[in-house]
């Protein structure tokens, strides 16, 4: 926000750029999922500040402590249990029935999105919730914390499993980057809701929707990269609060 503009006006003034949109679509990060109580990676209770990423996150740490690594997302898998979509979750998900079409990149991998009900949900970076051979056969499996009694968990075929999750030093699925380009391309004004904006490629995607003349909301109590930026609404505050206003999905 600008020149004193207050929350209140701001979020009238994002309110009405999305009723007058065509194409609208929605890019999420970890913020939105911490308004629902799951911790985020970065900031002072985030999971990097007791384990370094590339200890715990990297195909090589798989491959050289797997149960390690393994016990470190059966933790993530635990912290997901009794979780609901908070109101900003869900009234994406009304808005996208009352509307027929709200595209949703998210950076985030725990399934929030679709449990909330929205349809078209682009993972950028995989799920936490299934696993695959990390040898390539083919096999994959729901993963439910009860299967993660014995670590590592492994596939028929004898390997390891692991978490469909892109580690770091991983591309992004080619699909999903893809696709998430494609939406890029064609909205109109896209919310931008509890990311960071410091993970590329993904941060990329908002920038790329902004650069072919797209309109952003950007949600998110602290100023990033983006918030500075000419046809960017800052929203000072978190996405369960402002989500249901900006949508008039409250």
């Amino acid at each position: 926000m600008k020149g004193g503009t207050s929350l209140e006006e701001a979020l009238d003034r994002a309110a009405s750029l999305l009723a007058a949109s065509r194409s609208p679509s929605v890019f999420t990060g970890a913020g939105m999922s911490r308004d629902s109580g799951l911790r985020t990676f970065r900031g002072a209770e985030g999971w990097w500040r007791e384990r370094r990423a590339e200890d715990l996150a990297t195909p090589e740490a798989l491959k050289r402590e797997p149960v390690l690594v393994w016990e470190w997302y059966r933790d993530r898998l635990a912290s997901l249990e009794g979780v609901e979509p908070h109101e900003g979750y869900r009234a994406l998900a009304r808005l996208e029935k009352r509307i027929g079409s709200l595209p949703v990149i998210t950076q985030n991998v725990d399934g929030l999105h679709t449990a909330a009900g929205c349809t078209k949900v682009v993972e950028l970076h995989g799920t936490v919730r299934t696993a695959s051979c990390s040898r390539g056969c083919g096999f994959s499996l729901a993963l439910d914390r009860r299967l993660l009694a014995d670590l590592p968990p492994r596939c028929p075929c004898g390997a390891v499993l692991r978490p469909d999750v892109v580690m770091f030093g991983e591309p992004l699925p080619a699909g999903a980057l893809e696709e998430a380009l494609a939406i890029a391309s064609s909205t109109d004004l896209m919310i931008v809701a509890g990311t960071s904006m410091v993970v590329f490629p993904a941060a990329g995607i908002p920038i790329a929707a902004l650069s072919g003349g797209a309109r952003i909301i950007e949600v998110n109590p602290e100023p990033t990269a983006l918030s500075g930026r000419a046809g960017v609404i800052h929203i000072r505050a978190g996405a369960r609060e402002a989500l249901p206003r900006i949508t008039g999905e409250a």
